[in-house]
């Protein structure tokens, strides 16, 4: 390669067509996510080094440091059109047709070549290289040089057959096909004006034009075409400014984009998002990805009668500027069904859970004040029902009085004293039940405080356990008045007839349906003999009614000195599925 090396014009062609190819393999490697981009950044290189080696050659005076030259870009020039027949292939089918075992065997003709270009000075390809009278090198093939040709032309036929195919199957592909192709063409039209000489050749060199213009389609067709169809752009606009978010994700499951509504309910740039997954994107929810993996196709899998059939919820913020957000996740593939990504929808439910909080109070305000009306009219009946017999016995008092019988005088005197002691403990265990309202926190609050205060009132130890399953909203409310009424009216019970040291009220969930048992460690009785006590028949009645008012079920089990259980079943709010959970 040595000798004199003079300035000619001709080598700002291929100079600058070099820079502007390293320049597109540089955009190319920072975009080798996209399919292909990765095998257009390398033969763009390939062919930015080929260029390279054209600017020495148009300098050198001598024909020896020409035909150095010469040989140096040959060695480009298999790697240069296997790369990109390697491109045409992954482009058409991602993962398909450019598999391992193809690229090997791709690999080894241009490794045949580099052989044949070097070995006894390039003797095996050419017999002969010669310098024209206008300083280009004409070189003369040998059969291995002649199979060396033939096997570029034989990819370029795979080239034009994975295109056509390509634009044959894929609408959406044709008009990307379609440019690629034309750059192949043309390139090959160019490089026969060039080793023809032919006088259609401009000044500026054939070769330079049947690199750069073909790479410029090619990029072109890989990343910029959307700049030809309003479709995608419409797409964009409507994507952003949608109010759902969306989290594009890629095969490997990091972030590829985000819309704006997006960026908002992460409260992360857009910038700062992509290349993350989604535990680094949300890290106060690192089981995300399997919780949405689990959900399956949360649409199909979700309950029918539920309002917001999504794969799951998360929570993001605190106090009143929480958000709640239902994520989707949706699989997207190619016409080929080929996994190229996710898409995570975020859908915004913020308003929608309030207004169903709101509501929710609103039912259960309504059936706190409609059971307040119940329990008066109740009251009013046992106290009507107290005042008549206070009546009755009064009058009795003063008869046995004006006849002098003291005796008898004082057992229903103190029969008297009895009744009222009972009526006023009734009275102040009722007026504890309706202090104890069913807040906006629900049953549970309700229940704890009531039993919190049972146990310092009476002494008697209580204890609740329930699954986590059985959350707030799990009951509807009607549903939770009357259980909490049915569970006070149990615990009245075990005060006044079991003479209980401890109460356990426990619940269970399954199949749609909620069961509650309260079991005291009392005296127990016979559930047959009942039948003959006024006051507790009157008592399981009307537990009995509440439960089979919300469409439940009661039943008692009990026997002497072993206890009571009171076991009540309701039904869960639609929608709540079949939960399950152990008690904690």
């Amino acid at each position: 390669m040595t000798g004199a090396y003079v300035y000619t014009p001709d080598i700002w062609p291929p100079l600058v067509a070099a820079s502007f190819l390293a320049a597109l393999a540089l955009y190319c490697w920072r975009r080798r996510s996209v399919p292909g981009a990765l095998l257009l950044a390398a033969s763009a290189l390939f062919a930015s080094l080929l260029l390279l080696a054209m600017v020495p050659e148009a300098a050198a005076v001598a024909d020896a440091a020409k035909v150095a030259w010469y040989k140096v870009q040959v060695v480009w020039h298999m790697p240069l059109a296997t790369a990109m027949t390697c491109f045409v292939l992954e482009y058409t089918w991602p993962g398909r047709w450019l598999t391992r075992r193809n690229l090997i065997l791709l690999a080894l003709p241009p490794l045949a070549a580099l052989l044949m270009a070097v070995v006894e000075d390039g003797r095996l390809m050419w017999h002969r290289l010669e310098v024209a009278a206008d300083g280009a090198v004409v070189p003369s093939l040998t059969p291995a040089g002649t199979l060396v040709v033939a096997y570029g032309l034989g990819l370029v036929v795979v080239n034009v057959a994975a295109l056509l195919w390509l634009m044959a199957r894929s609408p959406q592909h044709r008009w990307p096909a379609a440019l690629i192709l034309c750059g192949l063409i043309a390139a090959r039209g160019l490089f026969l004006l060039d080793v023809t000489h032919s006088p259609w050749a401009t000044a500026l060199d054939p070769l330079v034009l049947a690199i750069i213009l073909p790479w410029t389609l090619y990029a072109i067709a890989l990343f910029g075409f959307h700049i030809l169809d309003p479709r995608p752009a419409a797409r964009t606009v409507v994507i952003e400014q949608m109010h759902e978010g969306m989290v594009i994700l890629d095969a490997h499951g990091r972030v590829a984009s985000l819309n704006p509504a997006a960026t908002r309910m992460l409260s992360i740039p857009a910038t700062h998002a992509c290349g993350k997954t989604l535990p680094e994107l949300l890290p106060a929810f690192p089981d995300l990805r399997a919780r949405l993996t689990d959900a399956g196709n949360p649409v199909a899998a979700s309950d029918p009668q539920e309002e917001t059939p999504y794969g799951t919820e998360i929570s993001l913020g605190t106090g009143p500027d929480a958000r709640v957000y239902a994520l989707e996740l949706s699989v997207l593939e190619d016409f080929r069904g080929l996994l190229i990504g996710h898409l995570l929808m975020l859908h915004d439910l913020t308003e929608q859970r309030r207004a169903q909080a709101h509501t929710l109070e609103q039912q259960r305000t309504l059936a706190i004040l409609q059971e307040r009306e119940r329990l008066a009219r109740e009251l009013h009946d046992d106290l009507g029902q107290v005042l008549a017999f206070v009546n009755t016995q009064g009058q009795v008092v003063r008869r046995l009085l004006a006849r002098g019988e003291i005796a008898a005088t004082d057992e229903h005197v103190e029969r008297l004293v009895e009744v009222a002691r009972e009526a006023d403990a009734d009275i102040r265990e009722s007026i504890l039940g309706l202090r104890v309202a069913l807040t906006e926190q629900g049953l549970w609050a309700a229940l704890a405080t009531y039993l919190a205060q049972y146990e310092r009132r009476y002494g008697i130890h209580t204890e609740l356990s329930r699954p986590a399953t059985l959350g707030d909203g799990a009951l509807e409310p009607r549903v939770e008045v009357q259980l909490l009424r049915i569970i006070q009216e149990a615990l009245a019970n075990a005060r006044k007839h079991s003479h209980a040291h401890s109460v356990r009220v426990s619940f269970a969930a399954q199949d749609g349906w909620a069961q509650v048992t309260v079991q005291d460690d009392g005296c127990g009785f016979d559930p047959g003999e009942v039948s003959g006590d006024t006051a507790g028949r009157v008592g399981l009645r009307v537990m009995r009614e509440r439960a089979e008012e919300v469409g439940g079920t009661f039943a008692v089990q009990s026997a002497p000195g072993e206890g009571a259980q009171v076991i009540v079943t309701a039904p869960l709010a639609r929608g709540r599925g079949n939960p399950t959970g152990e008690g904690r």
